[in-house]
This record gives C-alpha cells, sequence and structure tokens, in this order.
C-alpha cells in the first residue's frame, strides 16, 4: 500500500494506562499515527468529527457512551471510519455483538504489538481495496522556499509570517529552517530549539516520518518547526540527501513545507530549490540587492534551472526612493509575485519580541501583504507564472549584451 497515507489512529479507552500502552506500542510503526485520545464514547464520536481518523480503536466498556453504541453511530454517520472493538471478554457473543455494531474487526486484551499493528493495518487496507478512489490522487505539500542573494532583506521575517499565516487558515505547515549554521526562525518565533535537524541525522538512523515527527517542535500557534543546528559546526552533518528524505517522508502530512534558506548557492540550496513548487526570490530596493537579484537569475539560467517556479518578492517597499516596483519588473524581466511595505517598527517589534506580526498586529499594511499572500496561495496555489516570453526575456537580459 505504497500509495496510500499513513493510517490515522484514534484510540477511545477510559483507562490511561491502555491508551499510553497502545502508543508506546505503536510508537515504531511508521505507517501508523495516532492522532487522538478519547476516554469515553461520546469523546470518541467528537473527535472523530475532528480530527477524521482512518481507524478508531474502541474499548467495548466506556462511560457515558459504550463502545458498541459509538460504534454504531459511527457506522452509520461515518462510514469511512474503520472500528475496531477491544475487550478482556473473547467469548463469540461479544465478537458477534462488536460486528452486529458495525466494527470491522475484534481485539482481546492483552493483544501484543504484532496483534495490534496487524489488526489496525489489515482492516485498513480491506477499506482502501474497497475504496480505491478515495487514494488515487492523494495531495501532496507545496514547497516553498525563501530565497535570497544576501542577507537583511527580510527573508526569515517572511518565511514565519507566511507560514503563521497559513496555519491561522487552518492549513497544516511545517517550516524548516534550512539555514543551517546560523538560522534565525528560532529566534524570531521566541521559541527554544530543544531539538532540531542535526538530532534527526546525527546517529545515522534511517528517515522516516516517525523520526522527523521526533525531531519537530509545534509552537503555540499551531506552526511546526524543524529547526537548524544550535552550532555552525554541526551544519556539516546534514547534506543534501537528508533534506530531501524529510520532504518525502512528511509531503503527505503538511499541506506546506516552507524552506528560509540562506544567501549562498550550494548543493544544498540548489537541492531544495530545484524540489520546491514555488521559490519565493526576495529583494529589496537596495541597489546591491537588485544586483545580486540579476546575477542570481543568470546563475539559475545557465544550469537551467526552471525559473517559471521563481516568484519575485519586493520587500521593504519605500515610495519616492528613485525607482520603485515597475523598475524592478523592467530591469529584471520578471513581474513581482508580491509587495511588502517598509514598517520597520511593527517588524522590529516583532522580532524583538518574538512574535509574528500578522497575529500581534494584523490591521498592518505590512501583515496584510502577508495575509495577502496566503490568501493568494491557499485560493489558487499558486501566483501568476512568469510566462514563456518572460522566461525568453529574463535570457536576453542576462545572456545579451
Amino acid at each position: 500500500m505504497s500509495n496510500t497515507p499513513r493510517i490515522k489512529l484514534l484510540i477511545a479507552d477510559d483507562m490511561d494506562e491502555l491508551r499510553s500502552n497502545v502508543r508506546r506500542m505503536l510508537n515504531n510503526q511508521d505507517n501508523i499515527k495516532i492522532v487522538g485520545e478519547a476516554r469515553n464514547g461520546r469523546e470518541a464520536i467528537d473527535l472523530v468529527k475532528e480530527l477524521q481518523p482512518h481507524v478508531v480503536l474502541m474499548d467495548i466498556n466506556m462511560p457515558e457512551i459504550d463502545g458498541l453504541k459509538a460504534t454504531e453511530i459511527l457506522a452509520k454517520d461515518f462510514p469511512n471510519v474503520q472500528t475496531v472493538i477491544m475487550s478482556i471478554q473473547g467469548e463469540q457473543e461479544y465478537f458477534r455483538r462488536a460486528m452486529k455494531a458495525g466494527a470491522k474487526d475484534f481485539l482481546v486484551k492483552p493483544f501484543s504489538t504484532n496483534d495490534l499493528a496487524d489488526t489496525i493495518q489489515n482492516v485498513f487496507n480491506k477499506w482502501v481495496k474497497d475504496r480505491p478512489e478515495l487514494f488515487v490522487n492523494e495531495p501532496k505539500a507545496e514547497v516553498l522556499s525563501f530565497f535570497s542573494t544576501k542577507g537583511g532583506v527580510g527573508r526569515t521575517t517572511l518565511a514565519v509570517n507566511l507560514a503563521v499565516s497559513l496555519v491561522s487558515k487552518g492549513k497544516k505547515v511545517l517550516l524548516i529552517d534550512a539555514s543551517l549554521q546560523f538560522g534565525d526562525v528560532a529566534i524570531t518565533l521566541n521559541q527554544p530549539a530543544k531539538r532540531t535537524i542535526y538530532q534527526l541525522v546525527e546517529n545515522g538512523e534511517e528517515i522516516s516520518l516517525s523520526a522527523v515527527e521526533k525531531n519537530i517542535i509545534r509552537h503555540e500557534c499551531g506552526l511546526d518547526l524543524l529547526l537548524a543546528p544550535k552550532e555552525p559546526a554541526f551544519a556539516e552533518a546534514i547534506k543534501s540527501e537528508h533534506i530531501l528524505k524529510i520532504v518525502e517522508a512528511v509531503q503527505t502530512t503538511y499541506n506546506y513545507i516552507i524552506f528560509d534558506l540562506p544567501p549562498s548557492i550550494t548543493e544544498k540550496e540548489l537541492a531544495i530549490l530545484d524540489r520546491s513548487t514555488m521559490v519565493l526570490l526576495v529583494a529589496t530596493l537596495e541597489i546591491s540587492s537588485l544586483k545580486n537579484t540579476k546575477i542570481c537569475l543568470k546563475t539559475f539560467g545557465d544550469i537551467n534551472f526552471d525559473l517559471s517556479k521563481i516568484k519575485l518578492i519586493l520587500n521593504k517597499d519605500i515610495p519616492n526612493v528613485g525607482f520603485g516596483k515597475e523598475d524592478l519588473e523592467s530591469g529584471l524581466s520578471i513581474p513581482v509575485y508580491a509587495t511588502v511595505p517598509m514598517e520597520s517598527e511593527i517588524a522590529q517589534r516583532s522580532l524583538n519580541h518574538g512574535e509574528a506580526f500578522v497575529l500581534k498586529s494584523s490591521t498592518s499594511a505590512i501583515a496584510r501583504s502577508i495575509i495577502g499572500m496566503a490568501d493568494r496561495l491557499v485560493g489558487t496555489d499558486a501566483g501568476p507564472a512568469t510566462s514563456k516570453s518572460a522566461i525568453f526575456k529574463i535570457k536576453d537580459l542576462l545572456f545579451g549584451s
């Protein structure tokens, strides 16, 4: 079932110890993800509505609404949710009642890890076999990479605030700080780096979904973070193949994977850029930024990079500085995808307090520009693509006289 997603499991049992034991038993099962726990049948029904699990592991005897009644309700109202009943009673009568209620299988406590995992997998596999159309076009995350040709242009601030804005719109987002030597995502969100990408690769273990999840930090706003190493020396341990395996492992778990890249073009950055759905190239109207952006586009052209993936972000836009958005577009022959105004006081206060300004100053012009970018992504999955003629114009500009 390599083309099907990880099994989302909800545990429903009134015994804390049993729920903990199930978590422990399934801890190393990469094909199963526990999405929630319920202490009674009523909670189980409510959580199914919220979490939409594939399988519910349901104890037969629980307070408020027992497992059999809850299973009947789920079978009627949520036919795509598969229920496995658990009971200390193994008599045939209990099995019959469970099947009549709508359960797909029955486990007698205590059970082994293999029995538990195999039962969940078998129930899920049968359901997928009966309903293959549900997984024909399994969605994968959009991979967005924020890139700039120099520091100080606000790349990390934009990456963080766009990620937070997408989360506020109900999207599942993973922000990866790929500025591996001097990453600033943690400090920008006032998030202690208790775990980082370095812990994921240091032991040489296989990069799986469960391994990645163990090193992800959930910010209070709901944004998932995979942070840069604490020490610059650790960056060398992280190779481009590690990063690509991370994307592969989590691509069906998130709606968006966002990279904050350093201002350099090495094998690591190129691997991420090549894997990206969209490259958000950040520039300002400062002359050295424009010069470097032009060189960057030429370099991308030299290596046959897909220029249509590049979306130019004009950050720190200030009127009346001698040239503006139109001059930038004319000079680079690439349209500006989004313009973010200069509001240095709000941006600096946000950075110093470790707060995203799209949450704390949501009505400001700078926040509205990022929120608008998020709206655009959610609504269209991409901005207006660079036209073929524009790509040729870039090549003419960069390679011509």
